[in-house]
């Protein structure tokens, strides 16, 4: 091979970003080198900022190519968009999953809680809202393709699983949406402003459990009546 086409494979590679993904089959490398730009991105964007973040850092921390990096996301709001909608397809599993069952209101709710709150309080998780929070004046657009891809996503997909309890004829619900972001105010505002405000606190299981617990009383107890 000649030294021209041994540079032109190489140099859009971050040295020492060489990883055992050459021996993947290319069927999976794709999915593999995906997922691993997406965690260096939540690494990256959470340390630095939006603004400070750097795509030669995060291809850094996952390895793989800067050509790479923008042939699947087109740059760094793409790769911002395609976290969110990685993250909101992590907090909305169990919610397809109750929908797909046609589980039960209540024991559906409860679930669908238990998970949405253990994954909103982590750590990381809580840093992102943070982050969102504090440049949202600075970078205004990328606050609102938070707010959409992200909070909006998630209460349409409690939406659509309310819809089909309404259906089933379980509870009476007039507008399906509005009753989802009740439910969502229910469930965080009390542990997750206690974790804005104090970054040592750790909500534990029982918080989770007693916090969802009373959600889904009062939801079911009185959303029929919100018209």
């Amino acid at each position: 091979m000649s030294n021209s086409s041994q540079m032109s494979q190489s140099d859009s590679v971050i040295p020492g970003t060489q990883t055992a993904e050459t021996e993947t089959p290319e069927s999976g490398r794709a999915e593999l080198r995906r997922a691993a730009f997406l965690r260096a991105a939540r690494e990256v964007f959470l340390e630095f900022g939006y603004d400070q973040a750097n795509m030669a850092e995060i291809v850094r921390r996952a390895g793989g190519s800067l050509s790479t990096l923008y042939a699947q996301f087109g740059g760094k709001k793409g790769l911002f968009e395609a976290m969110i909608d990685s993250r909101v397809g992590q907090l909305t599993e169990q919610m397809q999953v109750e929908l797909a069952a046609h589980a039960p209101l209540r024991d559906g709710l409860r679930r669908i809680g238990e998970d949405f709150l253990t994954r909103s309080m982590q750590p990381d998780s809580v840093d992102v809202l943070r982050l969102m929070v504090a440049q949202a004046k600075k970078f205004p657009e990328m606050a609102q393709q938070w707010t959409t891809r992200g909070p909006e996503a998630v209460r349409k997909a409690l939406g659509i699983y309310l819809e089909d309890r309404v259906k089933a004829g379980e509870i009476k619900i007039a507008n399906t949406e509005v009753a989802a972001i009740v439910f969502f105010d229910l469930l965080r505002s009390r542990l997750q402003m206690r974790a804005l405000l104090n970054p040592s606190y750790v909500a534990t299981e029982q918080d989770i459990r007693d916090t969802v617990d009373r959600a889904v009383k009062v939801f079911i107890g009185g959303i029929s009546e919100l018209g």
